[in-house]
């Protein structure tokens, strides 16, 4: 076990929100790992997504390494806000095998997704790209064993020429859970969709929805992310992007899904928004899209990070997790993925209070 403890000020101040929205979740603290921290001789970071199980009390956390640091997996933290001091337990790291129950393969994996079924038994995560560059879903038991890879439809699988299927670096993001769906969403636009994000348009992401009984999918959606936001300041090079980055269900059906805009020179922008997909146009089954002509879920603005709001010098925001209630009020945590690049970017967790009633 690594313990981390850092200690911050709480900070009570909200980001406005539009109206009609839940409020504005308050800031508590954030702790930001050490760089190059290692456990067990295998670098930490990489974390892609959070999930909370409730009966450990313990966040599940994958890391995005493509078993080029150490070999896939997951960790299981500990985090808590007492008085002003945010704690963090790195209490154990377990392994993610494939299919055939072997270690995955260098470059085999590009995990991104994890999400927990306690009643099911069940262990879900993504992936981005397998080495033939090909996207995946996984379920496990608990225990790491009877490892399964669901089925995708067709328009997801990328073809020799690559004219169809996910983009690269730009496949399954968002994974949740909700009343026995599994709830996975690309990053950005399959590539005979449309194009990626761009200052001017949004991409048309695709939200799948697969019966967890069945392993089968049952719906299929369009997301429209936002534009990018932010123009490059740097003289070279001159990057800036914006994608669907996490996703966490509401106890209502809805879900709170995190964009997360970067341009070089200016930093992050993040962005959360109150999804409902019970409006949108069920497009399973079609291999091509015109977004024009679609339904998309309905996306609500709830709150905003930029640089320096709440303090916080915020990174690549890809991981959200709704935590326990604690005195009327529930954990809401989100961190980042430093992308193995110490230095560059760091591995931050960052706690937020919010009603604990929040979408009942």
């Amino acid at each position: 076990m690594f313990r981390i403890i850092t200690i911050a000020t709480f900070c009570f101040a909200a980001l406005p929100v539009a109206a009609q929205t839940p409020p504005a979740p308050t800031f508590l603290g954030q702790i930001v790992v050490p760089s190059g921290l290692s456990i067990n001789g295998v670098t930490f970071g990489g974390i892609s997504d959070l999930t909370f199980d409730s009966e450990t009390g313990r966040y599940l956390a994958i890391s995005d390494d493509r078993v080029e640091k150490g070999p896939a997996r997951y960790y299981e933290l500990e985090l808590a806000v007492t008085e002003g001091v945010v704690t963090l337990n790195i209490a154990a790291t377990r392994e993610l095998k494939d299919e055939t129950g072997a270690a995955f393969a260098p470059k085999g994996i590009d995990a991104e997704g994890i999400a927990l079924d306690r009643k099911g038994d069940k262990l879900y995560w993504s992936s981005e790209r397998d080495l033939k560059n090909q996207p995946a879903i996984y379920v496990s038991d608990l225990d790491g064993g009877n490892v399964k890879r669901l089925e995708l439809p067709d328009a997801y699988l990328v073809n020799d020429a690559k004219t169809k299927g996910v983009q690269n670096n730009l496949g399954f993001e968002g994974l949740s859970l909700t009343s026995g769906k599994l709830i996975a969403a690309t990053e950005n636009a399959l590539t005979q969709d449309g194009q990626k994000a761009t200052p001017q348009a949004g991409s048309p992401a695709r939200i799948l929805v697969i019966d967890t009984a069945t392993l089968k999918p049952v719906a299929e959606h369009v997301y429209v992310t936002e534009a990018i936001s932010k123009t490059p300041t740097a003289a070279e090079p001159k990057y800036n992007d914006n994608g669907l980055s996490a996703l966490a269900a509401l106890p209502d059906g809805r879900f709170v899904a995190v964009e997360r805009n970067f341009a070089s020179g200016v930093g992050n922008h993040i962005r959360f928004f109150i999804v409902d997909l019970s409006g949108a146009e069920n497009i399973l089954g079609k291999d091509k899209i015109y977004a024009a002509n679609m339904r998309p879920v309905s996306k609500t603005p709830w709150f905003e990070i930029n640089e320096g709001d709440f303090g916080l010098d915020v990174d690549n925001i890809e991981s959200l997790a709704f935590g326990p209630v604690v005195d009327g009020k529930q954990l809401f945590v989100i961190a980042s993925d430093d992308n193995f690049n110490p230095g560059k970017q760091f591995t931050q967790f960052a706690a937020f209070a919010i009603p604990a009633n929040l979408g009942q």
